[in-house]
């Protein structure tokens, strides 16, 4: 397989460690990316990504200890322990490093640690789309065992869960149905204050459990954070699994998206990711 060299992004978005969160999140808007490194005098020094920005937003404080993102600097939430790659690396032992190392980018230097550019999943999921056809059906690297919720948990139980699970979406699901999905960038970008009314809130209605010989009554909860049903992406796209992984990162690709759920008669029974094509890769 080719080096990544040719896959690698040269022009980089970076930003300082004095930035702060609110322009991290706008550039990341703009340019469509998920991570930013962190850079002083054309070295790396660090990074930021979606994950980092979506923990901090999830931060269980009350609204009123809560500090505003532009007043919250790229230095308090980055990563500093950087990996780095030359560009005559193989993609495949670049996928073993991210694997290995739970990273999804690596930035790649010159000899003398100057930056050149960086290399990402993205630019793995690429080049294996254009370079492993036939050699993997989705049922060889899929997940099975699928992470999911229902409408009504809180997002702070998706965070939670995406946490103690390592990963970057949450599945949501009716049943054994998929009927939507939570990614960290769904996290990362959304707007959990109301310039008039503080942090958002909603009245959720629940039936309280009658006594004997009475009705039921309802009642309001009055200040509850906002659920799942909020921020779901409902229009799932899917993939079965004898589907070829070529195509699957393809279908990535062209949509923007990082993980299909993968179905058998309108039922979950797993998902593939781009961390597992990375996997797949990194086993050339």
């Amino acid at each position: 397989m080719v080096n990544i060299e040719k896959y690698m992004k040269r022009e980089i978005a970076g930003v300082g460690q004095e930035d702060n969160i609110q322009t991290v999140r706008n550039l990341m808007l703009k340019e469509d990316i998920s991570r930013l490194l962190v850079i002083e005098d054309n070295k790396a020094v660090g990074i930021v990504t979606k994950k980092d920005i979506a923990r901090r937003l999830a931060q269980t404080r009350a609204p009123w200890q809560r500090r505003p993102i532009d007043k919250i600097s790229v230095s308090r939430i980055m990563s500093t322990e950087l990996k780095s790659l030359l560009p005559d690396t193989r993609l495949e032992d670049t996928a073993r490093l991210m694997i290995k190392e739970s990273i999804s980018s690596v930035p790649v230097i010159d000899g003398d640690d100057r930056l050149l550019g960086i290399i990402t999943t993205t630019d793995l999921i690429r080049a294996f789309a254009e370079n492993l056809e036939g050699v993997y059906k989705n049922r060889d690297l899929m997940t099975e065992n699928v992470i999911t919720a229902n409408r009504y948990h809180s997002l702070y139980h998706i965070v939670t869960l995406m946490e103690e699970n390592s990963i970057s979406r949450v599945v949501i699901s009716d049943g054994n149905k998929p009927v939507g999905i939570i990614t960290v960038t769904d996290l990362s970008f959304l707007d959990l204050n109301d310039p008039k009314k503080g942090l958002k809130m909603k009245r959720i209605m629940y039936v309280r459990k009658p006594q004997r010989d009475s009705r039921a009554s309802y009642r309001y909860v009055l200040h509850s954070p906002l659920t799942a049903e909020d921020v779901i992406t409902e229009n799932l796209i899917t993939t079965t699994e004898d589907e070829d992984c070529s195509r699957t990162a393809a279908t990535m690709l062209k949509n923007g998206i990082s993980s299909l759920p993968v179905v058998k008669n309108d039922e979950l029974v797993g998902i593939i990711t781009k961390k597992d094509l990375v996997k797949g890769m990194a086993k050339r």
